[in-house]
C-alpha cells in the first residue's frame, strides 16, 4: 500500500467490519497514508464536508453517497465497499465524477449466498421451523404433515446476476423447472435452460418466488401488494436480496391471511428488524438477521477482495472488482499510475 505520494482515506466503521477497517487502517498509516476514521455512517453524515479532501473512501456502501456529495469531492477517485453491496452510491454521479467503485464479490460470497438460498427455499417448503417448534412445545409428529418437496417445482428468480447464476446452478439437480426475471436476457452458458418472463408471469406461475435482484430506484418495491395477490396460495416468497425491494405490510398481510403459503427472508427494510415488526411471529414465516449467507470463508474473502482493491487504487490501478466499468478509460487518463 505504497503510491507515489500519500493519500488522504475516509474509513467509515460498520459493526461487522470495524476490527477489519482498523487492521487495515493501522497498515495504511504505516504505510503514510492520513486515515480520518469515523465511527459509523451517523458520525460520517455529520461531519462538515465528509468526502472534501478525501481521496478514497473505505466503507460498506450501503448508505446514501450522492451526487451533491461527490460535487464537493475533486479529489475523491475511489470508493471501496467491502461488502457485494453498493445500495447508496449513485453510481451514475461516480461516473460522471471520475470515481471507481469497488466492491468484494468474492466467489466465496457468492457461493455462501447461493448455497444459503437453497437453504432457506428448503427449509421453507419443509416447514423447519414449525418442526421444531412442535419439538419445543412437547408435541410430536401430528396427523396432517406440511412438508412440501422441491421436486416438480417451479422456482422464479427475480433477478439473474452472479448469485442468481449460482443458485440456479445448485438447484438444477433437483429436478425443479427454473425461469426468471430480468432487464435483459441473461447468458445461461452452464446453466440450466430457463425461459425468461416478465414478473407478473413469474409471481403468478413460481411455486418458490426467489428474490435476488440489486436494490436501485426500479427494483425498490418492486414486489408490492399487486403482486403479491398474483402468487399462488401455495407458493412461498424467499427475499435474499434487499428487503426494500419487497412490501413488508402488503407481505405481512398476505402471509397472515394465508394468500400464499409462507415466506423466508434474511433481509429487511430496516435492520435490525424492529421489534413491532408486523412479519415477527408468523408461524408460516422464517426470519434470519441478515447473516445466513455469510459464511466464514466468505468473511475472510471480503478482507483479502477489499486489500486487493486497495493496494491497486493506490498504485494507480484499476481494482479488481469494479462495479461501473465505463468509468475506467477516463478514471486511468485521470488517477492511473504514470509512466
Amino acid at each position: 500500500m505504497k503510491p507515489a505520494a500519500p493519500l488522504d482515506i475516509a474509513v467509515v466503521g460498520w459493526h461487522s467490519h470495524d476490527e477489519m477497517f482498523d487492521a487495515i487502517g493501522a497498515d495504511l498509516r504505516k504505510a503514510g497514508h492520513r486515515i480520518v476514521r469515523h465511527a459509523d455512517r451517523a458520525a460520517f453524515e455529520a461531519a462538515a464536508g465528509p468526502l472534501a479532501g478525501i481521496d478514497v473512501l473505505l466503507c460498506v456502501a450501503v448508505f446514501p453517497l450522492t451526487r451533491a456529495m461527490f460535487s464537493v469531492a475533486p479529489r475523491l477517485r475511489a470508493i471501496v465497499s467491502a461488502v457485494t453491496g453498493i445500495d447508496g452510491v449513485d453510481l451514475a454521479a461516480a461516473t460522471e465524477r471520475t470515481v471507481v467503485v469497488a466492491n468484494a464479490q468474492t466467489d466465496e460470497n457468492i457461493v455462501g449466498m447461493a448455497e444459503a438460498t437453497v437453504l432457506m427455499i428448503l427449509a421453507a417448503l419443509y416447514d423447519l421451523d414449525g418442526a421444531q417448534e412442535r419439538i419445543r412445545q412437547g408435541l410430536w409428529r401430528p396427523p396432517q404433515l406440511k412438508a412440501s418437496q422441491l421436486r416438480g417445482k417451479t422456482v422464479g428468480l427475480v433477478g439473474l446476476g452472479r448469485i442468481g447464476r449460482e443458485t440456479a446452478r445448485l438447484l438444477a439437480p433437483w429436478g425443479a423447472s427454473l425461469q426468471y426475471s430480468a432487464r435483459r436476457d441473461a447468458d445461461l452458458t452452464g446453466l440450466p435452460p430457463m425461459p425468461r418472463v416478465d414478473l407478473d408471469t413469474l409471481m403468478r406461475t413460481s411455486d418458490v418466488v426467489v428474490v435476488l435482484a440489486s436494490l436501485n430506484p426500479e427494483t425498490r418495491g418492486l414486489v408490492g401488494a399487486d403482486r403479491l395477490r398474483l402468487m399462488k396460495k401455495t407458493a412461498i416468497l424467499v427475499n435474499m436480496a434487499r428487503g426494500p425491494i419487497v412490501d413488508e405490510a402488503a407481505l405481512a398481510e398476505a402471509l397472515k391471511s394465508k394468500a400464499i403459503a409462507g415466506a423466508a427472508l434474511d433481509v429487511f427494510a430496516v435492520e435490525p428488524l424492529p421489534a413491532e415488526s408486523p412479519l415477527r411471529g408468523l408461524p408460516n414465516t422464517i426470519l434470519t438477521p441478515h447473516m445466513i449467507g455469510h459464511t466464514i470463508e466468505a468473511h475472510h474473502s471480503l478482507e483479502v477482495a477489499t486489500r486487493e482493491n486497495l493496494d491497486l487504487v493506490l498504485s494507480g490501478q484499476p481494482p479488481r472488482y469494479v462495479v461501473n466499468p465505463a468509468v475506467l478509460s477516463a478514471w486511468t487518463a485521470k488517477w492511473g499510475a504514470k509512466p
